[in-house]
């Protein structure tokens, strides 16, 4: 109860702290800018995910997502995604955690907007890396329109 206590504070400040109230990009453009000086990840995936149109209802500081048609084929499928870990424990391992197109630049602060960061559980613990890794798993869909997550990897492993 006290990881799930721990994990819903944690994303509810990260995704506080990057996506409210801005507007089309989510991501204040001065952010961004920056973001875009540092490493990412050139998986041609991340560009599939990042197509599919994200949007926050001002009034009610929610979220909701399009899926593109090529993004809704992979539903329930394998597939294997680079980026970066964004650790959600303050553990040595872990086996819930953020991926990331990104680079991490801030604890409590997201590194990219809603359709470039995934959800990732794995069924066995992992070790923090802070380069860009390898992530094998089933992509799911979620609906959590107030946490602004709208895709996972579950049975997640790291592949060389």
């Amino acid at each position: 109860m006290l990881k799930l206590k721990s994990l819903l504070i944690s994303l509810s400040v990260v995704f506080l702290c990057g996506f409210t109230m801005y507007d089309v990009s989510l991501q204040p453009k001065e952010e961004r800018l920056l973001q875009n000086t540092l490493p990412q990840s050139k998986d041609n995936l991340w560009e599939r995910l990042f197509q599919s149109k994200v949007s926050l209802d001002p009034k009610k500081h929610t979220y909701s997502i399009e899926y593109t048609p090529y993004i809704k084929l992979l539903e329930n499928k394998n597939i294997t995604i680079s980026g970066f870990i964004f650790p959600l424990e303050s553990s040595e391992t872990f086996k819930h955690f953020l991926l990331s197109r990104r680079t991490p630049t801030c604890n409590f602060c997201p590194p990219g907007e809603p359709n470039e960061i995934i959800e990732v559980f794995t069924d066995k613990p992992i070790k923090w890396d802070e380069n860009i890794v390898k992530i094998s798993g089933i992509l799911n869909f979620t609906s959590d329109e107030n946490l602004g997550v709208f895709f996972q990897i579950k049975n997640a492993t790291l592949t060389p």
